[in-house]
Formats: structure tokens, C-alpha cells, sequence
């Protein structure tokens, strides 16, 4: 049995499913496994972990899993719960969620740190120090309140001219600055709070590694093939077999401006999709790690 945790109107959810399908292995797509109406129940001690899963009044023993994929964490509708209630329910579902797929000896793909299952839209200031570990560029930011470095950092940009652009480290809207207008505006904020720079980019040219496969979108640069070394140890080294990427180019050549730990379906052609699909069920029809299952039994003895 495969477990595909995500919503079925997602795409690589339903396209992994289906390949399992016509490999003649069962699979079964589970949105929320410990929210209503599934059950749960996982028992461990200083022994053993055993669990057990109840979706559409079907038990799943923990040792009826052969394999897991993650796409989502567990979604608690917010219809008639309180605002605090919600928030603390929703943080409970997720960190049993998390101890669960870390207790698992089969194949997960992915199998999130902390870190990022928590936080998963980190800005890319965030990932520079472990991006310049591995030998990968990426785009240059400034942080400053100070309004003349902030204008010594415009430059001329290959496609918007003279720019820059204001990256707040707490969302994902960014806004070019073009004009003298937005110059003052800028200088206003920063009389309250340091801002983010990174440099205006060309278009976004998007990578999948997953496993060793390093899949490229459409009309990616020949440069980025050159990088693929140091794709493959960026997504070991954050413990990801399916994690997606965008380069650009700005004045400053080619660069990482996001890191996507989510990959989008709509970021790859059909012949890309399915070689990545491909790569998610290879990765988990491969054989069991029993490295990894010794090291999660040694894990639940130091957490006992």
C-alpha cells in the first residue's frame, strides 16, 4: 500500500497514483490521515512504534505501508472554530503528523525537517549560507535602513533598466522600484524598518531534483546544466528527494532567486512532469533503508 498524502485534485498527487495504477500497485490518496473522518491511532514506547490508519472504514497498519509521498500537511476546515482553537488544533495535527512520517522505516518522499515543514515558504535570505555550501549562486540581497545604500544598490538590470526590487522577508509580493516615487516611498519605510533588496531578474527558469534526476523546464539555460552537481548535494543536504528550484539571470549572472519545497506542477512541460513522476515512484518502490529504520529506532530511544 502507498500512501499519496495530499488532495486528489492535486496534480502530481493523481499522476503519481495513476503510474502506480499502471504498475499494478495499490495506492490511496489521504488529504488529512490524522484529521475526521480518518482515525488514528500510533502507539509508541521505548521498543517499538506501531500505528494504525482508518480512512473509509479501511484499517492500514503501519506495517501495510510500503511507501509514502507528501504533499501536504494536515488541513483542518476553519468553519465554526474559534481563531486560537484552530491555531493550536492545527499545530497539534501537524507536529503528531511530522513524529509519524519520521517514525515510518518504508520510503518517504519527502520526509520534511522541522525546519521546513514548519516554515516551508522561507524566504530565500534563508537559504544563501547552505546554497553558497553548495557551490550554487544566488541572487544578491541587501538589507538596510539606510536610504543611500539602498539606492547604491540599484543597477541596470538585462530587462527592466535601472531597478531593484523590495522583497519583504515576511510575504511573497515583491515590488519593483522604478521611479522616484518609489525610491521615496521605499525611504519611508525604512525610517521604521530595514528593507530587503535583491536585484530585478530575467525570466524564472525552473529545475525538479528528485532522487539523483535533476529534470529541467522548458528553455533552461545551458549554464544550469553545469550546476547540476551541486543540485543534487543542495537537495541531500536539506534531506529532500523531491524539491524544485528557479534560477534567473540579473546583472550579476546567473542565480537561485527561490527555493521551492512544494514543487508546481505548472513550472514543467508533459515530458518533464512525467520523467518527475517517474523519479517519485521509483523513489518509492525502491528497496527499504534499514540504515534509516535503525536510526529512527535509535531516534525514539533518545526521545524516551
Amino acid at each position: 500500500m502507498y500512501l499519496l498524502l495530499g488532495d486528489y485534485r492535486d496534480p502530481w498527487c493523481l499522476s503519481v497514483y495513476t503510474m502506480l495504477k499502471a504498475r499494478s500497485l495499490e495506492g490511496r490518496i489521504i488529504s488529512s490521515p490524522l484529521v475526521y473522518p480518518s482515525r488514528f491511532v500510533w502507539h509508541l514506547n521505548n521498543e517499538q512504534s506501531e500505528s494504525q490508519l482508518w480512512d473509509a472504514e479501511l484499517p492500514i497498519f503501519d506495517n501495510q505501508i510500503t511507501g509514502v509521498f507528501v504533499r501536504s500537511t494536515s488541513w483542518i476546515d476553519s468553519n465554526g472554530w474559534e481563531p486560537a482553537d484552530l491555531a493550536y488544533t492545527l499545530a497539534e495535527t501537524q507536529a503528531a503528523l511530522l513524529g509519524w512520517l519520521w517514525s515510518l522505516p518504508c520510503p518517504v518522499v519527502n520526509r520534511y525537517p522541522a525546519a521546513i515543514w514548519y516554515r516551508p515558504n522561507a524566504p530565500l535570505l534563508s537559504w544563501q549560507p547552505l546554497l553558497r555550501r553548495c557551490s550554487l549562486p544566488a541572487s544578491e540581497s541587501l538589507i538596510t535602513n539606510v536610504e543611500h545604500e539602498a539606492r547604491a544598490f540599484e543597477h541596470v538590470s538585462p530587462t527592466e533598466g535601472n531597478s531593484a526590487v523590495y522583497k519583504p522577508l515576511t510575504g511573497n509580493v515583491c515590488y519593483l522600484l522604478t521611479s522616484e516615487e518609489d525610491w521615496t516611498g521605499l525611504a519611508a519605510v525604512q525610517r521604521y524598518t530595514p528593507v530587503c533588496l535583491t536585484h530585478a531578474h530575467g525570466e524564472a527558469q525552473f529545475v525538479c531534483v528528485v532522487g539523483e534526476r535533476v529534470v529541467k523546464g522548458s528553455q533552461v539555460s545551458s549554464e544550469i546544466t553545469l550546476l547540476e552537481p551541486a543540485l543534487r548535494y543542495f537537495a541531500k543536504t536539506i534531506g529532500l528527494d523531491f524539491v524544485e528550484l528557479a534560477l534567473a539571470f540579473t546583472s550579476k549572472g546567473l542565480g537561485v532567486i527561490a527555493v521551492e519545497p512544494y514543487p508546481c506542477f505548472d513550472h514543467f512541460e508533459e515530458s518533464a512532469r512525467h520523467e518527475i513522476i517517474e523519479g517519485i515512484v521509483d523513489l518509492l518502490t525502491a528497496e527499504i533503508d534499514y540504515s534509516h529504520k535503525d536510526a529512527v529506532h535509535l531516534l525514539k530511544r533518545s526521545l524516551l
